[in-house]
């Protein structure tokens, strides 16, 4: 049996884990922007890799995330993206920086791609910091 293929884009799943998105200012974490959002793992491309690489960057990881994040929160490159699941799973601290940001508005449900680069060093917490 045959499946049939979908006729635009394709079906998106953001079972892979939960991320949190965060401001960041002089290597400190200072604002939560979104907690506990569910994303799916993207394949870098070949294309994407070798871009990034020639810009001076390096892309360690590529999720989707549901596109209606844009209608409750500002997202910017540059902001730092904490997934949750590696951080329990590898024993690191799971920061990645937002390289890119690529709406899909061609999949089921629309998504966000973030591209994030890995920071060798992370970010320190200064969100309960009140001076």
């Amino acid at each position: 049996m045959r499946m049939s293929r979908m006729g635009k884009g394709q079906f998106e799943t953001f079972g892979d884990g939960l991320l949190s998105i965060f401001e960041a200012d002089e290597r400190c974490l200072t604002g939560t922007k979104a907690s506990h959002i569910r994303f799916g793992s993207r394949t870098v491309g070949v294309k994407r890799y070798w871009e990034a690489k020639t810009a001076g960057n390096e892309i360690a990881y590529m999720v989707s995330v549901p596109l209606e994040l844009l209608s409750a929160v500002s997202i910017y490159a540059g902001d730092i993206v904490v997934l949750e699941t590696r951080t329990e799973s590898e024993g690191n601290s799971g920061q990645y920086r937002i390289l890119q940001i690529q709406p899909k508005y061609d999949s089921s449900p629309p998504a966000l791609y973030l591209s994030l680069e890995n920071l060798m060093h992370p970010y320190k917490d200064r969100r309960g910091d009140s001076g």
